[in-house]
């Protein structure tokens, strides 16, 4: 099979001849092929500062032009070079507007955020102090360490808050199971309310963060009324109140929200057990459980698993998927949790293996062993330092 062989890779000296032989013919012509250009003169397009492109090589010159779309370059003849006058005009012209384009760009570097050591101080020597009464010491037991590096990055104060970490739910975790009920129907009530005055503000459903320290007493007075389908039919209550503080325009803070204690959550939960109407609340609305989803994390720190919330159709059911006991590490824990094994009078749950030592001393025969043990000198348990018989080894090798 017949090759083609490979044609030899141009060099700049080449390119600039060529670029030489067709300007004429260049309507509008390079600057690095100006007649009377010389070679310190030539402007390439800068890269990332303009002090770097001064500095380009003859291979950035050659393949990095400018093309001139000066008034002078315009009204020329294609056909006829440049003259000097028109070749030096444009070459101002074209090194004004990179000096311009650079300024324009300037980056300016932001003050630093950090406040960092200063530079290491040294003690005068002994010789160079002029006090008659200073005595150098010989060890440096007693003396006071002044400055040093340790603690210096712990110390928030060295630090500006636009580094410090803005999370969208809080720091810890709520763990307590009726804290968890109390925030969730607080979620649910403000999500309502808002959908209620959806009208007023519309983006304020999801597309916009609400404020965190919100009034949750009123948030948790408003009533709500749930039809058989589960969808809403009225909200009573100052709904507009609740859903001003919402949008208001909170700066983060270096605080925690204040929570209800655990008595305050058990007695609020207490007093919804009559009316459990908004456990039934339908969450068909895409929109309306994603506000609730989203306020649930910005209060409580919980995500919901996607694959248990896409199949929570009900606040019941996302509920039931928000407050549950966490996970046993162990099947005894979990066991002993449920307590129907452990109410049974003939079995008992170990949370390890039930050793031989174990079940003799379930019968109360393990003082007794241990007695003649140590009449006999004999470890009770291990090899106290007898190995296997000499004559083991013999037989078998």
């Amino acid at each position: 099979m017949r090759r083609i062989s490979r044609l030899p890779k141009q060099t700049v000296a080449d390119v600039a001849s060529a670029a030489r032989n067709t300007s004429s013919r260049c309507a509008f012509r390079c600057h690095a092929t100006a007649p009377t250009t010389t070679a310190s003169s030539f402007t390439t397009r800068p890269r990332t500062s303009f002090a770097s492109a001064s500095s380009s090589s003859s291979s950035q010159l050659a393949h990095d032009r400018f093309f001139s779309t000066s008034v002078a370059r315009r009204q020329a003849d294609p056909k006829q070079p440049l003259d000097d006058a028109a070749a030096a005009a444009e070459s101002t012209e074209l090194e004004a507007d990179v000096d311009e384009w650079a300024a324009a760009t300037e980056v300016v570097e932001d003050e630093p955020s950090l406040v960092v050591p200063g530079r290491i101080q040294l003690a005068p020597q002994p010789d160079q102090i002029t006090d008659s009464d200073y005595i150098p010491a010989e060890t440096g037991e007693g003396l006071e360490e002044v400055g040093g590096l340790a603690g210096w990055w712990e110390n928030d104060q060295h630090w500006d808050q636009s580094v410090v970490f803005r999370g969208f739910g809080p720091q810890q975790h709520v763990t307590d199971a009726a804290t968890l009920v109390v925030l969730a129907r607080q979620a649910v009530t403000e999500a309502v309310a808002v959908q209620q005055q959806q009208q007023q503000k519309p983006e304020l459903l999801t597309s916009t963060t609400w404020a965190r320290d919100s009034d949750a007493q009123a948030a948790l007075a408003l009533q709500i009324e749930v039809a058989a389908d589960g969808s809403v039919t009225a909200v009573h209550g100052d709904v507009a109140g609740v859903v001003n503080g919402l949008a208001a325009q909170e700066e983060y803070v270096d605080k925690e929200v204040s929570l209800p204690t655990a008595e305050q959550a058990q007695a609020l939960v207490a007093s919804w057990a009559e009316d459990a109407s908004w456990k039934s609340i339908s969450l068909k609305d895409v929109a309306l459980k994603f506000a609730i989803n989203k306020r649930i994390l910005q209060l409580t720190g919980h995500m919901l698993p996607d694959a248990q919330l896409a199949t929570a159709d009900t606040v019941g059911a996302l509920l039931s998927v928000l407050v549950r006991p966490p996970k046993a590490k162990k099947l005894a824990e979990e066991l002993a949790a449920d307590g129907a094994l452990a109410g049974l009078p003939n079995v008992a749950v170990y949370g390890r293996r039930v050793t031989p030592i174990d079940k003799h001393k379930s019968v109360g025969r393990w003082k007794v062993i241990v007695e003649e043990l140590e009449k006999r000198g004999l470890p009770v348990t291990g090899t106290g330092g007898y190995g296997k018989a000499t004559e083991r080894k013999w037989a078998f090798h």
